[in-house]
């Protein structure tokens, strides 16, 4: 499990990766700060509270900080690093609305925001691979992905209702059976 950080390193790791990360690549500057750089969880943690946060109804960005804050350094830290990640985020969305209201989408703008566009597939790109080693450990973990991205996007089935299906069979999939109980030694 991940080593307890202080409320204040938590706060301070998340308003970084609020103020330099942009939209689908958070999950990669949380990966990269967390995980990479500074070590306080595995890859496998990550992963649990990445896919906690992907599960849950809201922006996936909040949930993810909670999750990773509470892991952190409990409640503070949940508290702590949803405000961190999204004051920053905030602030610079209400300057660069009023930059864009202001001026509107002249070519300049359009411009910048497909490089941004392309940055940002990058970084999910980059996080998604590193993700995958730690996630698709069997036959069972590769089919359910394949299903899954296979009913989303060829097929273009209802994304909620595949997510809720394909969560029943992988916990159907990977159900304790008896005899995988650890068993505890006595005292």
């Amino acid at each position: 499990m991940a080593a307890s950080i202080s409320v204040a390193r938590v706060v301070r790791s998340f308003a970084l990766t609020g103020i330099l990360s942009i939209g689908g690549g958070r999950a990669a500057f949380f990966y990269d700060a967390l995980v990479t750089r500074r070590r306080w969880m595995r890859a496998d943690e990550f992963l649990a509270d990445f896919t906690l946060a992907q599960m849950l109804p809201g922006a996936t960005f909040a949930n993810l900080a909670i999750t990773l804050g509470h892991r952190l350094a409990g409640l503070g830290g949940a508290f702590g690093g949803l405000v961190a990640v999204i004051v920053p985020g905030g602030v610079i969305l209400i300057g660069l609305a009023a930059i864009y209201l202001a001026r509107g989408l002249t070519p300049d703008v359009a411009t910048l925001m497909r490089g941004m566009s392309a940055a940002v597939v990058g970084l999910v790109a980059i996080t998604t691979v590193r993700m995958a080693r730690p996630a698709l450990v069997s036959v069972r973990a590769m089919t359910l992905a394949v299903v899954t991205f296979v009913a989303v996007g060829p097929l273009h089935l209802n994304t909620p209702l595949v997510i809720v299906v394909m969560t029943a069979i992988g916990l159907w999939l990977h159900r304790p059976v008896a005899g995988d109980a650890p068993v505890e030694e006595p005292a």
